[in-house]
């Protein structure tokens, strides 16, 4: 039997028993409970219990009769299926705890080690920003989170952004670092920084391949975000510098550059407004 199958399964929430006896049936004719049992070796009322188990998640079909013969779902039809319940499972869960009123103030940093949920907890931090975001990402990371960024940007968030490859999104000016390249090399890895209004930030650093998590770590620690977000800030403010090295007019381009700079005392950025009302 295909071990590969049986692990995918499994997470997608079978039993042992109830893998292996969908995955036989895939490869059988239809069979009854007490035949499919001695087929694979395992007591027979056990196999009941997952026969009915799998027929209450649409995996198999009982013949309905007295023979009470069972196929097995098409996997294309019955992972669409049991998709789609899921998705309206995890939907009304999301809409159920989300109602619940969290009084708790929390300031700690957190280690996350699930690569989705760096990508999830990115979206849900741009839905939320009401100001400024800055980020800097790689890549392979960028592309995959434009979506949420074009949709913060479309709410009026001011975003400021820092890739190393070039990269169009409708409606912010990106800055290009002219060591992009270099800077990708010699890390060989995926960078995804964010902080929102200086309340909120997500540090992260994932593999090439974006299915391990190197170190990522989320905190909405005021003080932390606010130096996170002035010091993200300052080294774009040092990469547009550097990328005007050689243009004639250097000194006149610098100070400009700096004269745009967000400072804590030029700027309505919620985070400092907070750190600085306590």
């Amino acid at each position: 039997m295909n071990k590969k199958s049986l692990e995918l399964l499994i997470k997608l929430g079978f039993n042992q028993l109830e893998a292996e006896v969908y995955i036989h049936l895939l490869t059988q004719p239809p069979s009854t409970a007490y035949k499919i049992g001695k087929q694979i070796n395992k007591p027979t009322a056990n196999v009941y219990k997952a026969i009915d188990s799998l027929a209450e998640k649409g995996a198999i079909l009982i013949e309905d009769n007295k023979n009470k013969q069972c196929r097995a779902v098409n996997p294309e039809e019955f992972i669409g299926q049991y998709e789609a319940a899921l998705l309206e499972k995890t939907q009304e869960a999301k809409k159920m705890l989300s109602s619940i009123d969290s009084q708790i103030i929390d300031e700690n940093s957190y280690s996350i080690g699930s690569v989705h949920l760096v990508f999830e907890r990115f979206k849900s931090m741009m839905s939320k920003c009401k100001t400024i975001a800055v980020i800097d990402a790689f890549p392979k990371t960028l592309e995959k989170m434009k979506d949420s960024i074009v949709e913060a940007i479309n709410r009026g968030v001011d975003v400021h952004i820092e890739a190393y490859e070039p990269i169009e999104i409708k409606g912010v000016s990106i800055l290009n670092s002219e060591i992009g390249s270099k800077t990708l090399e010699h890390w060989q890895s995926q960078q995804l920084n964010l902080i929102i209004d200086g309340e909120e930030h997500l540090i992260a650093l994932m593999d090439n391949d974006l299915k391990k998590v190197k170190q990522a770590t989320w905190s909405n620690n005021i003080y932390m975000s606010c130096i996170l977000h002035a010091g993200c800030l300052r080294e774009q403010a040092i990469i547009q510098i550097m990328n005007t090295l050689n243009q004639p007019e250097f000194e006149k381009e610098v100070k400009k550059i700096l004269e745009n700079q967000k400072f804590f005392f030029n700027s309505n950025i919620p985070g400092f407004n907070k750190l600085f009302n306590r």
